[in-house]
Formats: C-alpha cells, structure tokens, sequence
C-alpha cells in the first residue's frame, strides 16, 4: 500500500465508516488518532462536498491530511467527479502507513472472525 493510492482512499473510507458509522461526528478518537472533519456541502444544478480530515496520532508525532471532492450534474445518483488527495503534514511517512497497515490487518481478521476493541 503506498500513501494517495487507490487501495489506501478506500481504505481510508472504509476506516472512517468504522470509526464513525453514523457520520455524525466532526471529531472522535480511534485507536489512538485524534480524527476531526471539516465540510461544505452545496446543492444546486451543479453539487459538490468537499470534506477534509486531520489525522493526528500524539504518540507517534503524525499528522495527515485527508481531502475528498465530489460533484454531481442535476442527476444526483450518480457522482460526475470524486477525488482524494492526501499530505502528511508532520511526522514519518512510514508510521502513518504502519497505523493504516495494521488497521488494515485487523479489518481483515474481523472480517474472519475477529472482534474490534472499542474505539478509544
């Protein structure tokens, strides 16, 4: 998995549905990253959302930067644009890549069977 491809925006997506699965949230903590959302929604013949996430993990001095756009044309069921971005902002590349691997490991073991601890 490398930092901004595809394999790690969908997991990125599917992390965020774990850690907030009603996606009421702006900010909560999951295992141990402090995770806070910033968006703007506009509705019109021409929609878009832009939504960033700040990542910080206090312990291990890492910060990223999440960034997703979507459009949509007057048809709203399908997304005419989406996009991700991604930036560390302050620590090591390879421990925000460490995090996700091992979140990625344990995602894969829930889903044969293992259970998730809580979210802290």
């Amino acid at each position: 998995m490398q930092l901004g491809n595809r394999q790690f925006f969908n997991l990125f997506l599917r992390l965020v549905t774990v850690a907030n699965g009603n996606r009421d949230c702006d900010e909560w903590l999951f295992e141990g990253v402090r995770w806070r959302r910033n968006r703007h929604i506009h509705w019109g013949t021409t929609s878009f959302q832009l939504e960033v996430h700040r990542l910080s993990h206090e312990t291990a001095g890492w910060t990223l930067l999440f960034g997703r756009e979507i459009w949509w044309s007057a048809d709203r069921r399908k997304a005419i644009r989406d996009s991700c971005w991604t930036h560390v902002e302050a620590g090591a590349r390879r421990d925000v890549l460490k995090w996700f691997g091992d979140r990625e490991r344990n995602l894969e073991r829930k889903d044969t069977g293992w259970t998730s601890p809580k979210s802290r």
